[in-house]
């Protein structure tokens, strides 16, 4: 026999008696691959896909909002300047709120409770301007700028005009008008240092007559708070202090 175990094609009308009868072997007929099952695999395929490019794109969505961010952050030098404003912001409110509910503060600077003052004038129209710029929370960069400028400009305008206030006095009063804050003064500080109720009260009382005639020769008064507080001690609902 041959290398093919005696078998080799013939014509089927010349084979003879012995040998192969029944067509060539099953292997002469077999076909490639069978890919019927691609029809039905093509949709899942594609669903596949999909769901790969959504994740995919949301994932370098995502990255590239953080890398921006960071390099946001990165650039962002206001920030710290930021609160640093807050921090100043808040001193000089401080300062201008313990001014204004202190009868003896203001009378020992009544300029700087006036408002036809050129810097106190200064003073309260830069600091409006930075109350309006503050915020709870970081506002950004911009806004954060605005606000850095508007409370270095009212931090300057505030010890401007303490210092000009410091310097004028009671300049402004004719000398009676000037005796009249001496007086209050005095009784002030009576009313701080007696131990007896009524008598407290009466200073504080004999005080708040002698501001309210100053008021209606000039026109000058104490600031609401100052006013208020002093009212309330001269009828003894709060301990002098």
């Amino acid at each position: 026999m041959g290398p093919d175990d005696g078998w080799r094609y013939q014509d089927p009308h010349q084979w003879g008696p012995g040998m192969y009868h029944h067509g060539p072997p099953p292997w002469i007929h077999a076909q490639g691959p069978d890919w019927s099952f691609l029809p039905a695999l093509f949709p899942l395929l594609m669903v596949l896909w999909v769901i790969y490019r959504w994740y995919a794109v949301d994932l370098f969505a995502e990255r590239a909002r953080v890398v921006r961010a960071a390099r946001a952050a990165k650039r962002d030098t206001v920030r710290t300047r930021w609160d640093a404003a807050v921090a100043r912001y808040a001193e000089t409110a401080q300062a201008y709120a313990a001014f204004e509910c202190d009868p003896t503060a203001v009378l020992h600077r009544p300029a700087l409770a006036d408002v036809t003052e050129p810097a106190t004038s200064r003073f309260v129209d830069a600091f409006a301007q930075a109350s309006a710029l503050a915020t709870d929370a970081y506002p950004g960069p911009e806004v954060g700028e605005r606000f850095v400028a508007a409370v270095e400009h009212a931090d300057r305008a505030w010890h401007a005009a303490v210092d000009a206030a410091d310097r004028v006095r009671a300049g402004r009063f004719a000398p009676g008008e000037r005796a009249l804050i001496d007086q209050a003064l005095a009784l002030l500080s009576l009313a701080r240092s007696s131990p007896h109720e009524a008598e407290r009260r009466n200073a504080y009382e004999r005080a708040r007559r002698r501001l309210a005639d100053l008021e209606r020769r000039t026109g000058w008064a104490l600031p609401r708070p100052a006013g208020e507080l002093l009212a309330v001690r001269a009828r003894g609902e709060l301990r002098a202090a």
